[in-house]
Formats: structure tokens, C-alpha cells, sequence
């Protein structure tokens, strides 16, 4: 119960004689026979009424479900989603795994670069003694 509240002696009489059917608080799925089709029927009790009903309940002492009232829904669980983060932020990981295999590949990068260097220094040379 979040707040007292005080109901009104009109509201406390109905509880007395307050007989709660499920059609009452639950909304009912009705199939129309002559259109063929189902429709929902909404609850005769709203769910603000029906909360109002369980609060005076409990202050009178009187059990919630003795009058019809279904016992409340536990409350879900919030879900937990962590923030997107910037691009740059999400992918680090991914970068520096990669930076670090290219810092091991590098001493035979460095090898096969030389390598063509001293290729295309050999293909410019002449043939020709002077």
C-alpha cells in the first residue's frame, strides 16, 4: 500500500456486499455468433476500481480474494540493456586485436617489402658496364 487513503462510507458499504464474478475484472474474449467473429469484452471493473477495492479491503481487514478480487501481479523484473557507447567505443576490442596481430605479422612484412624494393632496384639497373 503506497498511500492511506480514506474512502468514503458509500464506497466501505459496497464492500460488504460486493460480490466479484471473473467477467467483473478480467476482460473476456466473446465469440459474436451471428457475424462470426470474437471480440474482447472489457472488464465491468476498472483496474484503478479494482485497486481502490483491494486498499479498502485491506484497512477494513477483509481478505481481497474473499470478495472476488484476483490476487496482484508480481512486478517483472526490469531488464537490464547497456548503452549503445559510440562506434569508436564499441569497436576498441575489435581494433586492438587487430593492431596487435598486424605487430606480430610485422617483421615479415617489413622482410617482404625490402625485398620488393631491392626487386624494382634491380629491374631499373642497365644491362649496359657504364
Amino acid at each position: 500500500m503506497a498511500t492511506y487513503r480514506n474512502f468514503s462510507l458509500k464506497f466501505l458499504n459496497k464492500l460488504n456486499n460486493a460480490k466479484l464474478v471473473e467477467g467483473d475484472i478480467k476482460p473476456q474474449l466473446v465469440f459474436n455468433a451471428e457475424k462470426g467473429k470474437s471480440f474482447w469484452r472489457p472488464a465491468q471493473v476498472s483496474k484503478r476500481t479494482q485497486n481502490d477495492l483491494r486498499k479498502a479491503c485491506l484497512q477494513c481487514g477483509i481478505e481481497p480474494t474473499s470478495i472476488g478480487l484476483a490476487t496482484p501481479a508480481a512486478p517483472k523484473p526490469l531488464k537490464y540493456k547497456p548503452n549503445k557507447l559510440e562506434k569508436h567505443e564499441r569497436m576498441r576490442a575489435e581494433r586492438q586485436a587487430n593492431i596487435q596481430r598486424n605487430l606480430e605479422k610485422m617483421p615479415q612484412t617489413i622482410q617482404a617489402w625490402k625485398e620488393d624494393k631491392l626487386k624494382e632496384l634491380a629491374k631499373q639497373k642497365t644491362s649496359m658496364p657504364f
